[in-house]
């Protein structure tokens, strides 16, 4: 799978099961490209637990940015209360910290099963 903003593709990994959401980034060093949250249409709200790397949390409703949490640091394991970070959408998207400086609400997202060149019949929803 890929996802495409602004010109620039990146590799995803997509996920839709509870378990894999819980598990997201936690443990992980890196992550070549980015990691795609398929949700319901709503307001949602992600957390840095045991994560590793800083991210950039992307929030896509109706293949558009609808919020951009830039470079959420690593989890400081003292806090009693991690900070949240809430959007509106449809899809989540984690990329590498500073990937997005250069996006806003907005920009279109587009997802493809195959690759931008190559679709898989249809752009996922």
């Amino acid at each position: 799978m890929s996802v495409n903003i602004n010109g620039k593709s990146f590799n995803a990994e997509y996920l839709t099961k509870p378990e894999e959401f819980a598990k997201g980034m936690q443990g992980r060093i890196d992550l070549d490209g980015c990691m795609v949250f398929k949700m319901g249409k709503g307001h949602h709200s992600f957390w840095m637990k045991k994560c590793l790397i800083p991210l950039d949390i992307v929030f896509v409703m109706n293949k558009r940015i609808s919020m951009i949490h830039h470079s959420c640091p690593v989890e400081d394991s003292h806090r009693m209360n991690p900070p949240r970070y809430t959007g509106m959408g449809d899809h989540v998207i984690e990329f590498p910290g500073g990937t997005a400086r250069d996006w806003k609400i907005g920009d279109r997202v587009n997802m493809y099963l195959g690759s931008p060149m190559n679709p898989v019949s249809q752009t996922i929803a």
